[in-house]
């Protein structure tokens, strides 16, 4: 590491010890409370839960929710809506309980059907709402209109995990 010569003299001075292994450095601070950050030429992060689908985030008036999308068409619609060749914006699917694979729509306790969703341009106001109202209104949501439509949904990324 690029740093390894200046930290131990200073680290040690200011914090403590400075330990470097081949697989972690160790920092021992003057309060007796120990570190350990992997070394980033051997760190592997742990794998994640989400695979073989893309999370779309979008933002709906300053609110951001995510959707784990897993259906091929409407994978290649959200990379459409990000480069500006769809004007689909609207996500559309139905809601689930829990915040999804992976956590990926915390900290709300609600998700949208990953196979499920579609992007459109239009659709019915009654499932129109920003992420928190749907929030306090889960249940009401889940069983009664039982699908989530945000008019004014904004497309803020695409990752992909194919």
């Amino acid at each position: 590491m690029v740093f390894s010569t200046f930290l131990p003299s200073f680290w040690d001075y200011w914090i403590g010890t400075l330990v470097r292994s081949s697989n972690f450095i160790e920092l021992t601070l003057t309060s007796g409370n120990t570190m350990a950050v992997a070394n980033n030429e051997s760190f592997v992060p742990p794998s994640s839960p989400l695979q073989g689908g893309v999370i779309v985030t979008f933002d709906v008036v300053g609110e951001e929710f995510k959707v784990w999308i897993t259906n091929p068409d409407t994978i290649q619609q959200s990379w459409d809506l990000l480069t500006g060749k769809s004007k689909a914006n609207i996500p559309i699917g139905k809601i689930l309980t829990g915040s999804g694979k992976g956590n990926h729509n915390a900290p709300y306790t609600w998700h949208l059907d990953p196979q499920n969703i579609k992007l459109a341009e239009q659709t019915i106001e009654l499932c129109d709402a920003i992420p928190s109202h749907v929030e306090a209104n889960r249940d009401e949501f889940i069983n009664t209109v039982q699908q989530y439509c945000p008019w004014s949904a904004k497309i803020v990324d695409v990752k992909d995990f194919r």
